[in-house]
């Protein structure tokens, strides 16, 4: 399953006389990356190993309702749902050289990953900020509680560096906020390339000949299901 959540805030309190949330990178962006995603997969006519759902769900900002609902009442047999990949504003505000993968400690989802980042040039990092707990609070979770081995991807970063400054500007001045929208700078050649790989990823999972399983030293391997 593939997932992004096309909701945001709406309307709120003005900022700068701007009462309208736009959520331009939250997270219109991981919509726009699910949208390519199933368009370049359509075009190309590409047949995998396994199917996958194209998945938009609406109040993650309201506490992932869109999301538990789905994983409570998929559209496939639950047990038939191997993984799933979730996309929440990704941030493409600077070159895409690594990516930042939310989970690479938990599953072995992360061989995935590291082929796909090797074939490109990329690197694959875990969560520079683990101390957000980001891994919990986005629509991955509530795969994750129905025991679904899960990954967030964002636009890499080395933590304390002049990418991770901008993304911390970002979130004190844009984040839930009018202004995330878009006059603001975004690098699109890194949307781009971000798109590019993540396809790539898509069709590891999908392709891959066993299910992902959990890490045996994994805090979320106490929700896997008996297979």
């Amino acid at each position: 399953v593939l997932s992004a959540h096309l909701d945001h805030v709406g309307k709120g309190e003005p900022i700068n006389n701007d009462p309208i949330y736009n959520g331009a990178m939250d997270n219109a962006s991981g919509t726009a990356t699910l949208i390519e995603t199933a368009r370049a997969f359509s075009e190309k006519k590409q047949r995998f190993r396994r199917s996958v759902v194209f998945l938009a769900v609406t109040a993650e900002e309201h506490g992932l309702k869109g999301s538990k609902y789905y994983a409570a009442h998929p559209t496939v047999p639950s047990s038939a749902i191997i993984a799933n990949v979730n996309i929440d504003m990704f941030l493409p505000l600077f070159p895409f050289r690594s990516f930042i993968v939310q989970g690479f400690e938990e599953s072995n989802l992360a061989e995935d990953l590291q082929k796909v980042a090797n074939s490109v040039g990329v690197e694959v990092l875990p969560d520079r900020e683990p101390e957000r707990r980001a891994f919990t609070r986005s629509d991955q979770y509530s795969f994750i509680r129905k025991g679904v081995p899960s990954i967030s991807l964002k636009v890499g970063f080395i933590k304390d560096s002049p990418e991770h400054e901008i993304v911390k500007r970002w979130r004190k001045e844009r984040y839930h906020a009018p202004s995330d929208d878009l006059q603001q700078p975004i690098d699109f050649e890194a949307a781009a390339k971000f798109n590019a790989t993540y396809l790539r990823v898509v069709e590891a999972i999908a392709n891959r000949p066993e299910r992902p399983r959990w890490n045996t030293n994994s805090f979320f391997k106490r929700f896997a299901r008996a297979e």
